[in-house]
């Protein structure tokens, strides 16, 4: 008797612990389910993020196709027209259930009103001064050994009276050098190009192309896009190289770039030109070799939580 009374307390333990073991494994498929389901989720919206964000860059090239004067634009983030669908800086474009915001940057503004000649100190009229630093150097006109000249300005002020309460670079000290290379103030025309001015770092002591610095360093410049081309020229002297970077980042007023390619306007083939550092690095110049403009577009497409940005420099 007492033994079927211990079988039947054993078998009620085991179907107890068989209770809670199928609990368990209930759980915890049921939480892979849903992880599964989540992880599903995540993914598609994941891609519909992204291809939001590609959407964004082909309506981007085409406004910038559009309208090809870039340096023009009286913002940064360019607004590529004046009027249409095209004329804001910034474009957010609903698109099913999620969305994508564009704009490109671009390296450099022009003239809005000439310099008449070598000697005034007045306020330099520009398109725009948004992104570039509030004081610094710049470099109007594209070839230091001729009519470029290197400027330092002391502030920009959005609403100059100088220039028709219009954008300016004010405090300004006229021919000045940077690093070793010297420049003469001359006068300039309306439309001249303006670009922003840092300096090397990391000297470039090769004249091999493959050669490149790790780190590769230039003073930080906010004007200065997060991929694209510089320019190393030192006028008179009458040495060039222009060097492509797919990337970059700024800490404590210095710009490491990389994915650096030197000498493209050898084509790669060489040689290059030995640097030293301090000498003046700019953006692209109108007339150079690889390009004469370019834009960084950047575009992040959102769906949901997901969200993808992807970025392109193009140039013509």
């Amino acid at each position: 008797m007492a033994s079927g009374k211990q079988q039947r307390g054993f078998l009620l333990v085991v179907a107890i612990v068989l209770l809670v073991v199928g609990s368990m494994l209930a759980a915890a498929m049921a939480y892979m389910v849903a992880t599964s389901g989540g992880s599903a989720t995540d993914n598609l919206q994941s891609g519909q993020a992204l291809f939001l964000a590609e959407s964004g860059m082909e309506y981007e090239r085409r406004c910038l196709a559009q309208n090809l004067d870039w340096y023009q634009s009286t913002t940064d983030p360019i607004a590529p027209n004046a009027t249409g669908t095209c004329a804001t800086a910034t474009t957010t474009q609903t698109l099913g259930s999620g969305s994508f915001t564009v704009y490109a940057n671009v390296p450099a503004t022009m003239l809005r009103k000439r310099i008449p000649d070598n000697t005034s100190t007045a306020d330099i009229c520009a398109y725009t001064i948004d992104r570039f630093p509030a004081s610094g150097r710049i470099q109007i006109d594209d070839d230091i050994a001729g009519s470029g000249e290197f400027v330092t300005y002391g502030a920009v002020n959005p609403s100059s009276a100088t220039c028709g309460n219009r954008p300016a670079f004010t405090g300004i000290a006229r021919g000045v050098s940077v690093g070793t290379v010297a420049s003469t103030a001359a006068a300039h025309a309306r439309g001249s190009n303006v670009y922003p001015v840092a300096q090397l770092i990391t000297a470039l002591t090769s004249t091999a192309c493959t050669t490149i610095p790790n780190p590769f360093q230039i003073t930080d410049n906010s004007k200065f896009l997060s991929a694209g081309t510089i320019v190393l020229d030192d006028g008179p002297g009458l040495n060039h190289e222009e060097i492509v970077y797919n990337g970059s980042s700024r800490s404590a007023g210095v710009m490491t770039l990389t994915g650096v390619s030197r000498c493209q306007d050898t084509g790669g083939v060489g040689p290059g030109v030995t640097w030293a550092a301090n000498q003046p690095v700019t953006a692209l110049l109108d007339g150079s070799v690889t390009a004469s403009k370019e834009a960084e577009m950047v575009s992040v497409g959102t769906t949901g939580p997901a969200n993808r940005a992807v970025h392109q420099t193009v140039q013509r």
